[in-house]
């Protein structure tokens, strides 16, 4: 076991399936400050054996217990293993903040390496990190793994060294799933020289990454200006965004093709779903990623000059000349409010959509939806605050201002 990735001030949080690979990680730690997670899918007429072996040991050395147990109804739609994964870490998770962990320790091993080379190589998939990283991050948890120089024989014959029950899960023997196929049906004819070619594909692999990484982070930026990205590097930059704001496993090649395809477009302004939550944005060179945003409209009555507030723009009877005009009495009320299809304005070049003069003045589409345009009681376009006046009010002495 790996002791230099753990301290014993800390507390650790340890998922346990009572196989001989976790129970091997619980006694090797059980004088460390721990607590035991196990969780139950009932999948398997004999899951009860999995839960006693680990509630029965979490007993006799009195550490902390939990349980979690589903059912089939919970996960009968999508990847078992992938539903079973994320209800597996929520479980985690949930204890790792009831306890206060520091970290969460799992029991993966040598071999589990070995297969998770191989799967990618298989898939020609080209992850972050190829193999099992002994220490990263998940749901807010730091996740450590001590085991993965540790084979899976040693940690058996560790069990039985020291007199350590465990229970094998029969279905690991089977095919019925890929990692199980390729342990059973592949991997077992594999040579010790053949698994260490692997293991070693896979520290190349990571070696070129690492160095990739480091270039990618000198772009990284965000809002990101996608015109001084080296056309090469682009993918990898525009995939380490991404990164940054949704599931990894919701990022595919398609993805980054389209948005290297709207972004080398003409247009100026894009904004394009990309989760369930997200949009990608492009404002002219620059790039980014925000929070979707549901449009609001707002309309204010101003019955008389003064001063006012509110969450979308200020009046002031002083300011900026680009921000005032000079109001007539017969103009109140005036109405403030945000931009609506087919605004228009008279400007001194003429009738313009305020759509084009936004357009113009290169304000990003995000700030077009909340900027204010003043108009008179008859409806007349009198100001777009910072940006145009109506061709009668452009007066050197303003007595109104609207600051944006």
């Amino acid at each position: 076991m790996n002791t230099s990735l753990l301290d014993k001030k800390k507390k650790y949080l340890l998922g346990v399936s009572g196989g001989p690979d976790s129970m091997a990680l619980l006694d090797m730690m059980h004088e460390y400050s721990i607590c035991v997670a196990h969780v139950n899918y009932n999948l398997r007429d004999d899951t009860e054996e999995d839960y006693k072996v680990v509630h029965d040991y979490c007993i006799a050395h009195s550490i902390p217990f939990y349980y979690k147990e589903f059912t089939p109804d919970d996960y009968v739609r999508g990847n078992f293993q992938s539903v079973a994964r994320d209800m597996r870490y929520a479980f985690y998770q949930e204890v790792y903040k009831t306890e206060q962990c520091d970290a969460l320790c799992l029991g993966h091993q040598k071999d589990d390496v070995i297969e998770t080379i191989y799967m990618h190589l298989e898939r020609d998939s080209h992850p972050d990190y190829l193999g099992i990283q002994e220490v990263s991050h998940r749901l807010g948890m730091t996740i450590i793994r001590p085991l993965l120089h540790v084979t899976k024989q040693d940690l058996r014959d560790y069990c039985d060294d020291h007199h350590i029950l465990f229970h094998d899960d029969y279905t690991n023997f089977q095919t019925e799933f890929t990692r199980d196929r390729i342990r059973n049906t592949i991997l077992n004819q594999y040579t010790d020289s053949q698994k260490e070619e692997l293991l070693k594909k896979g520290e190349e692999y990571n070696k070129k990454q690492a160095l990739k990484k480091q270039e990618v982070d000198k772009y990284l930026t965000e809002p990101l200006d996608y015109t001084l990205v080296p056309k090469e590097l682009l993918p990898d930059v525009l995939y380490a965004l991404l990164k940054k704001h949704i599931e990894v496993s919701k990022i595919s090649h398609h993805l980054i093709d389209e948005i290297i395809h709207q972004i080398q477009s003409s247009k100026p302004n894009i904004q394009m779903p990309i989760g369930v939550n997200e949009e990608f944005i492009k404002e002219y060179n620059n790039v980014y990623i925000r929070k979707s945003i549901k449009q609001v409209d707002y309309t204010y009555r101003i019955d008389h000059r003064q001063n006012f507030d509110c969450p979308y723009f200020k009046i002031r009877t002083q300011g900026e000349m680009n921000d005032g005009i000079p109001v007539k009495d017969e103009d109140f009320p005036l109405t403030i409010r945000n931009m609506r299809p087919g605004d228009r304005m008279e400007t001194a070049g003429g009738t313009k959509k305020v759509s084009r003069l936004f357009i113009n003045a290169k304000i990003p589409s995000p700030l077009r939806r909340y900027w204010p345009v003043v108009l008179d009681c008859r409806g007349n376009i009198l100001l777009v605050p910072g940006i145009a006046k109506n061709k009668e009010y452009l007066s050197i002495n303003p007595d109104l201002f609207v600051i944006k």
